[in-house]
């Protein structure tokens, strides 16, 4: 009996091992799914390659009169366990199916496909072309945009379910190719699993976490509206406590508000609002809490949580005694302008001004004129000067002091869509808020205002600035320092914007944080791109290039430069990011009573070699590369004519006054 019994079991082990393992939780981790089936009948999604490799049927009564329609499901099993940020599209899915007529060849019918993901439910019809000799090619999908009109989240207990159907009019036996044949890809850039990623738990306003000491790092989760408090001990004569939260990176999408916790003395009374700092750096946002003077003993402090945001966390806490000082934010320097020379390379010290003519020359010119003209109307006492000296002095200054430069303004003249680089900013910032506001979903997301000035792909960017110097990179080419990005002021743009525009409390650091540090990579690589084949000898430039899509900078979470103009070669593109890609950059934010920004650049050791030349930059110049040259070589001839002029007569008068004196 005991024999039986353990060979029993031992088929079960065996059969168990080949049954398909319903453990193809979605996430980073699992993007593909396999279609599994363990029988015609136990079919379900799985990440890995497992059960049948194929199964099949016989459909005889199918007739044109009274066609069947053959349908499968596979649904994960179980449930879906952890909460994920569904992408924008389908990468790829491939059905192999293969029917075969009786008595030969293939059926190639339509193939129905309906993906169910959470709320979300997508539909396809591939196109099977009828009949096919030889064994068919699998059905596939690539590239398709999903509907995810009902959000991107997909939460733990939502359904992911693949339906796949077809008709067939006549007799047929089909055979569906599964594991590693039929399968498709979601792209998954985010992914939690709430189980185990709130290790804070228990923790909560009624039964707050108790930690032995603030001063070491504890791990934590905001899941969703969910309530974090944690309950310490703090000295009973303190000057100020700061506690140093950071946050780590997720999507935007799904990121906490990042608000100061509620602070609690032993009595339950919140302590006064505290100063703030945030800093962003890299991909990472951290918060510095400061509190005056708080209550010593036993302290509570409590986050709360908004509903479909999920984030990690940690934190620790710094106590500073009486007559110790503060610590940050007293520290803040509040330095918030851009400085320009971050991404110029070659030699820069040997920048030049433009010298193309302006009003002035114009004025002068013309004045040489009116005398030069007025000069074929005087009896000259040589022939030379209205045959050669003043004919060569009114096409100098005419050309040089007059066409030239009026050639050079007309060429200057704004061009119909041209934006100047206020306008630029003011669309950054605009992208920025719609995308904050609207809680940054799909459509209005971080790959949309993440794009170069926010320009998305099939947008193009068209500037006019003004020249204020250039200088050789070594190479032949010239880089051109615009006037317009000269000393810039992130607090006069940034919180001049929010005076005019309304946005909500809540995602105020949002937008400020965002705005900095998008705002500074768009300015680094603008200025990277300001390179032109020629020294430029006119005073504005015009700028129309043709956005596509680009390899961003910074991770899916908080993408950058997501496009890039046309006229840059991919590889070109992806050396010159490379190469200015900074150091680091620091964006921070202090609410100390009056709202300041700190941007800290460390700039990358920028090469001639790492910056491209990208066509679509136009300068407006005139005839000659100095006009003003050719303008002045018109006013010395016109002068020497003048002299020559004034000493013949000088001379003439002389020898008459010889003559009448004898």
């Amino acid at each position: 009996m005991r024999v039986v019994a353990l060979s029993a079991a031992f088929v079960l082990l065996i059969l168990l091992a080949y049954m398909p393992v319903a453990n193809g939780d979605l996430g980073t981790n699992h993007t593909t799914q396999y279609l599994v089936c363990s029988g015609n009948e136990n079919c379900s999604l799985n990440y890995q390659q497992v059960g049948d490799s194929v199964i099949s049927g016989e459909e005889r009564q199918a007739s044109p009169f009274s066609p069947i329609t053959i349908d499968f499901s596979f649904s994960l099993q179980p449930a879906q366990q952890q909460i994920v940020l569904l992408p924008e599209m389908l990468e790829e899915m491939q059905i192999d199916l293969r029917i075969q007529e009786d008595p030969g060849g293939f059926l190639r019918p339509d193939l129905h496909v309906e993906l169910i993901l959470g709320p979300s439910t997508n539909t396809w019809v591939i196109d099977g072309g009828g009949q096919e000799i030889g064994t068919p090619e699998p059905y596939t999908l690539q590239s398709e945009p999903l509907n995810l009109g009902n959000g991107r989240l997909l939460g733990g207990g939502d359904m992911i379910q693949l339906n796949i159907a077809f008709d067939i009019d006549q007799p047929v036996t089909w055979e569906l190719y599964l594991a590693g044949d039929s399968w498709f890809t979601l792209p998954i850039e985010w992914s939690i699993d709430p189980n185990t990623a709130n290790v804070d738990e228990p923790s909560s306003a009624a039964a707050p976490r108790e930690l032995s000491g603030i001063s070491q790092a504890t791990e934590a989760a905001l899941i969703g509206n969910d309530v974090d408090c944690f309950e310490f001990n703090i000295d009973d004569q303190l000057a100020s406590f700061t506690l140093f939260v950071e946050w780590d990176s997720v999507p935007v999408e799904v990121e906490q508000d990042h608000r100061s916790p509620e602070m609690l003395d032993a009595n339950g009374r919140p302590e006064p609002a505290p100063s703030v700092r945030t800093r962003f750096e890299g991909s990472m946002t951290i918060n510095e809490i400061h509190w005056i003077k708080p209550e010593g003993g036993d302290t509570t402090i409590c986050w709360t949580g908004t509903t479909d945001r999920y984030q990690t966390y940690r934190f620790l806490g710094r106590q500073s005694l009486l007559g110790i000082g503060g610590t940050t934010p007293e520290d803040f320097i509040g330095e918030s302008k851009w400085e320009s020379g971050v991404a110029q390379a070659g030699y820069v010290e040997q920048a030049e001004s433009p010298t193309n003519a302006g009003v002035g020359t114009m004025v002068a010119a013309t004045t040489g004129l009116v005398v030069a003209i007025g000069g074929f109307a005087m009896s000259l006492s040589s022939p030379w000067l209205p045959r050669f000296f003043l004919p060569l002095s009114v096409a100098l200054l005419l050309s040089g002091g007059i066409i030239s430069p009026t050639l050079a303004m007309t060429n200057a003249m704004p061009v119909e869509g041209e934006s100047t680089l206020e306008e630029l900013i003011d669309l950054r910032l605009d992208r920025i808020r719609i995308g904050v506001e609207s809680g940054d979903n799909g459509s209005t997301g971080p790959l949309w205002y993440g794009g170069f000035f926010a320009l998305a792909p099939g947008e193009s960017l068209r500037l006019r600035f003004d020249i204020e110097k250039s200088h050789p990179l070594g190479d032949g080419r010239w880089q051109i320092h615009p006037k317009q990005m000269q000393n810039l002021d992130y607090d006069k743009i940034i919180f001049g914007y929010m005076n005019e525009h309304l946005i909500s409390e809540e995602n105020q650091v949002r937008f400020i944080m965002r705005a900095g540090r998008l705002l500074t990579l768009d300015l680094i690589l603008l200025e990277s791109l300001l390179v032109v084949d020629h020294k430029p000898f006119g005073k504005v430039a015009h700028i129309d290039w043709e956005m596509i899509r680009g390899d961003g900078y910074g991770d899916s979470t908080s993408p950058a430069w997501t496009s890039r103009p046309a006229e840059i070669t991919t590889s070109e593109w992806t050396k010159l990011t490379r190469g200015i890609i900074p150091e680091l950059l620091s964006v921070s934010l202090c609410e100390c009573g009056i709202d300041s920004l700190e941007v800290s650049i460390r700039p990358a050791q920028v090469t001639s070699d790492d910056l491209a030349t990208p066509q679509g930059i136009t300068i407006a110049e005139g005839l000659f590369p100095s006009d003003v040259l050719v303008a002045f070589v018109g006013i010395g001839v016109l002068m020497l004519a003048a002299t020559v002029e004034w000493s013949r007569r000088k001379e003439a008068m002389n020898l008459a006054d010889d003559m009448l004196a004898e």
